[in-house]
């Protein structure tokens, strides 16, 4: 072997051992962020949905100490996301303020939701097949194990926006008693630049956006070091202490491709949200259904303008809440901080759980 080619059997042979450690390190530190600062909480049941095309997603009940009369509630969490969402701490939940409250609550995780997706569910999993059997089928579990007529539905972000796609559609009306929305836009816009020309990208490549990862990855820092894309999920001064840790940690899931995709290409179209190529709106006016709609001041994913769209088509009672301070509120408050801010049980799940409380 001359010289030159030694020379460049070394080169190559400490780069692939620097990579290699480089990857190394950066496992264990994900790893071990991700023991330190992950807070486990407990659930009363847990039941796997096996759906109709053969994936499955998941439900967690919380019981409440005594029956009530009142149905029980299924909650659906967001994009990139999973049911910790709306239950991240057993001391700051949404959830578990409702179950003290005297409700039987169904935390739902979506398919999009889970850690553990195989090969194929990450590159077909969308927008329509959440409509189509999730939603439907965990509410037909739901009624099944309880006895209940009908249910109270609680959507946050595309938890809500699944509603506006199901009901009446995929979820006969008559099942639903009462939907609460939380910052779930009617329409979607441009959050990031370039998106039409990522829409262009995603005719030809649907990569998945490993959110999880890159979460966790940055986590220890969450709380000191305030990013611009914090500010596009949250206001974060109005989160209690910690609660960033633990939605990085503990609440996170990656978004499948194509499911980012019919994001993406809604935004770079007209906005308009649509199941089965048909945008969902218009059809909110046959839903008669009572309805909360609650949407933060400085929500900058489910921004007012685009609740409002969704608030004016719906055919019900309904009611809006703008989370602001020049509506007397603590904060203007961002997406996430919906559930995570110090006044949220004050200011968002009391109005929330006495809108349930209501009688049909």
């Amino acid at each position: 072997m001359t010289g030159a080619a030694s020379c460049f059997c070394s080169s190559w042979l400490f780069s692939l051992g620097a990579l290699a450690a480089l990857v190394l390190a950066t496992w264990a530190h994900v790893a071990f962020w991700r023991r330190r600062l992950s807070t486990p909480v407990s659930y009363d049941e847990t039941h796997r949905v096996t759906l109709a095309d053969g994936s499955w997603c998941e439900l967690r009940r919380l019981k409440p100490a005594s029956p009530s009369s009142l149905p029980p509630i299924v909650m659906v969490h967001g994009i990139a996301i999973n049911h910790r969402n709306l239950d991240p701490r057993p001391n700051a939940s949404l959830a578990r303020s409702v179950r003290d409250a005297g409700r039987d609550v169904w935390l739902l995780t979506l398919r999009s939701g889970r850690w553990d997706l195989t090969w194929r569910e990450r590159h077909t999993l969308n927008f329509a097949m959440l409509a189509h059997h999730d939603i439907p089928q965990a509410i037909d579990l739901v009624l099944a194990k309880t006895g209940a007529k009908q249910i109270d539905y609680l959507g946050f972000s595309m938890g809500g926006m699944l509603a506006y796609a199901s009901l009446g559609h995929t979820v006969p009306l008559s099942r639903i008693r009462r939907v609460v929305i939380m910052g779930s836009p009617g329409f979607v816009g441009a959050v990031v630049p370039g998106t039409k020309f990522l829409a262009w990208i995603g005719r030809f490549w649907q990569p998945n956006v490993p959110a999880r990862f890159f979460n966790a990855l940055f986590a220890f820092v969450s709380e000191t070091i305030h990013s611009p894309i914090q500010h596009l999920f949250l206001n974060p001064d109005n989160c209690l202490p910690g609660m960033l840790h633990t939605f990085m940690i503990d609440a996170t899931a990656d978004i499948p491709g194509p499911l980012a995709m019919n994001m993406v290409q809604w935004a770079a179209k007209d906005g308009k949200v649509r199941l089965d190529k048909e945008p969902v709106l218009p059809r909110l006016q046959e839903v008669t259904v009572p309805v909360l709609f609650l949407v933060g001041g400085a929500d900058r994913l489910g921004t007012p303008k685009s609740l409002t769209a969704a608030f004016e088509a719906w055919g019900g009672p309904k009611q809006f809440v703008l989370l602001a301070q020049s509506e007397g509120y603590v904060a203007d408050y961002g997406h996430m901080d919906m559930v995570t801010g110090p006044r949220a049980p004050e200011e968002v799940f009391a109005p929330i759980i006495a809108f349930l409380a209501e009688p049909a």
